[in-house]
């Protein structure tokens, strides 16, 4: 599929504080967003990345990132669903302003009292969400503020300062805006200078941002994101390896060659030769934004099948 960029932009159609929705994720770059989300994993098997960390989803796993929380998704090739909540911040914060500033010591909740009542809580609050129930609004903002309440009684957590909040604010805008400029540049030539000018900042603190918000260098990133745009055409297209160069922002077929030989222990050629492929161990982030997020009315309609 084509890389294309993406704005987080959360929209609560159906209620102005809260939207539930069923997504299939291939996978998802770097990004934060101002919303707390929550999620079920319904089926499949999927990877979450949180602040450097590596986390397994198995069903029934429950997740929680929290404002501004720098994640990623990837998937392990199994088909996977999540249940997905996106909760307004001006919804809690009105009752307990330090909730903005709740942060968890984990992201996972796999097992024990905790995840079995806030699964119970999550499953009942979607059900009524996609129901059409009398004042539905009200008794799905109850059963969010029980999940938020048990999260609160039963996990370990910090609250930031104002600072600290700003400044998480900040970093995750930033490195939306590189996210996105990455995902749209790819194929030409982009250098640090360029992300540096973009944000008004040195070369030097740019690379240090994005090493430090990734795990990974910029050059790295940069070139896991053609990489895997190469191996999509070489897999999808007849396209020769050097427009495939052209296509993906590789210098020259050596240096691409080179890439297919560290990921996948063969040169393009013999890759596209072989009539089984090898497989491609996943890179250590994930690179593209591929994910199929169903309808009000499709979600509404899945979700039955787990209620």
């Amino acid at each position: 599929m084509e890389q294309k960029k993406e704005f987080e932009i959360v929209r609560h159609t159906t209620m102005k504080h809260l939207e539930i929705f069923l997504v299939e994720m291939t996978s998802r770059s770097p990004h934060g967003h101002d919303d707390l989300e929550i999620g079920i994993l319904l089926e499949g098997s999927l990877l979450l990345f949180t602040e450097q960390e590596q986390h397994r989803l198995r069903p029934g796993d429950i997740y929680v990132i929290t404002r501004y929380q720098v994640h990623s998704f990837h998937g392990t090739g199994e088909k996977n669903l999540i249940l997905a909540f996106q909760i307004k911040t001006d919804f809690y914060r009105k009752i307990n302003h330090q909730l903005g500033f709740l942060s968890l010591q984990s992201n996972i909740i796999r097992s024990g009292s905790l995840h079995n009542t806030l699964h119970r809580i999550l499953l009942d609050c979607a059900d009524v969400y996609f129901s059409a129930r009398p004042f539905n609004d009200v008794r799905c903002s109850a059963l969010l503020l029980d999940a938020m309440y048990e999260i609160l009684s039963a996990a370990h957590f910090s609250f930031s300062n104002e600072k600290e909040s700003d400044a998480a604010k900040k970093n995750s805008r930033r490195l939306n805006r590189i996210m996105d400029y990455i995902a749209e540049h790819y194929s030409e030539h982009i250098a640090l200078d360029d992300i540096a000018a973009l944000e008004h900042v040195s070369a030097c603190h740019i690379s240090h941002f994005i090493k430090n918000m990734l795990g990974i260098s910029f050059q790295d990133y940069l070139n896991q994101v053609r990489f895997e745009q190469a191996l999509r055409l070489a897999d999808t297209s007849d396209l020769s390896i050097l427009d495939i160069c052209l296509e993906t922002g590789f210098s020259s077929s050596r240096y691409l060659n080179q890439m297919f030989l560290k990921n996948l222990g063969c040169t393009v050629k013999e890759y596209k030769k072989m009539p089984e492929k090898p497989p491609f161990i996943l890179a250590a982030l994930p690179t593209d934004s591929v994910q199929k997020r169903y309808s009000f009315e499709q979600s509404a309609f899945l979700f039955r099948k787990y209620r």
